[in-house]
């Protein structure tokens, strides 16, 4: 005889709470399951009701689990995903890797990482579809629903899964013919009386370039003829002779591979910098986020400029 077990909640209710949790707002949880902010304030309103017990604590500026949500978060996460994990088990077997992947990248990332491994990726399950979006922010994970992104340097503690991809090189470079006007600089601080060109954040702040040095981190802020949002400008226009550039190796090393760039103060360079993939630990993995996910990590080439984490130096 078969067995019906009625929930005394809201299962839809539940799902809305969970992602509450993870989110930390109404607002992106409302974005996230296409409602509005009121609707998820409601549902978050029954299941207490139905509970007996308060689970979020408001304030004007934030959300707080209190000790009876943090607990019924813990259980309703695990179970909804030893739910996803029991389906997509059972279609395993007859179900191509299939379905929509969002993915995070700061910029260039897509251009200069990932876009390349796309073919082998989709050649592989050609019913994967994959949307990039640009980003920087870890928050856009749960702002904006992504499935995974991947962040460049230490990371904050959060619930976040971290799967280090490998190491990233920063680099000064400029194209030889530079060097008929000046002459090379020898160490980090005399480019300071050389023709620069400087990254500048969306926010219009610009980064200093960080160096290494006998005495510890040296950073520059090299007064800048040119500046520009987007790296890959530099680098076309440092390839152009118009100055020096600081910037990712990915960027730049077909230019230093060809000869059109040099590359300039090697025994000052920093620390290369971690990239990792990075994912909710709450959720569920779909069999198109692992498959994404694997591909990357278990690829040949791991990403191109990027080397592998044990050759960091």
């Amino acid at each position: 005889m078969s067995r019906t077990h009625e929930l005394p909640i809201s299962e839809a209710d539940a799902r809305v709470f969970v992602t509450v949790a993870d989110a930390g707002s109404f607002t992106a949880a409302a974005a996230l399951h296409a409602m509005t902010p009121s609707a998820v304030s409601k549902a978050i309103g029954r299941l207490e009701s139905d509970l007996g017990v308060q689970l979020l604590a408001r304030t004007t500026r934030a959300l707080h689990l209190t000790e009876e949500g943090m607990a019924f978060h813990e259980r309703c996460a695990r179970a909804f995903d030893l739910l996803a994990e029991a389906a997509e088990e059972a279609g395993a077997g007859t179900r191509a890797v299939a379905g929509t992947v969002r993915v995070g990248l700061p910029p260039l990332f897509g251009t200069f990482l990932v876009a390349p491994l796309l073919p082998a990726l989709l050649a592989r399950h050609p019913k994967l579809r994959i949307e990039i979006v640009s980003t920087m922010r870890l928050s856009d994970i749960f702002d904006l629903g992504l499935d995974v992104a991947i962040a460049v340097g230490a990371l904050p503690d959060s619930s976040l899964v971290a799967r280090p991809l490998g190491y990233g090189q920063f680099v000064t470079v400029a194209a030889p013919a530079c060097f008929k006007e000046m002459s090379r600089p020898s160490r980090p601080e005399e480019l300071l009386e050389h023709r620069c060109m400087a990254y500048t954040r969306p926010d219009g702040r610009e980064d200093p370039w960080n160096f290494k040095a006998s005495e510890g981190p040296l950073q520059i802020e090299p007064r800048a003829a040119v500046r520009s949002d987007d790296m890959h400008h530099l680098a076309t226009m440092a390839v152009a002779g118009l100055g020096i550039a600081h910037l990712p190796m990915f960027v730049v090393g077909e230019h230093l591979a060809n000869g059109r760039l040099e590359r300039l103060l090697q025994d000052f360079e920093p620390a290369p910098k971690l990239a990792s993939l990075v994912y909710p630990a709450s959720r569920a993995m779909p069999r198109r986020v692992r498959a994404f996910i694997d591909f990357l990590l278990s690829n040949e080439q791991q990403l191109a400029g990027v080397t592998r984490p044990e050759a960091a130096r």
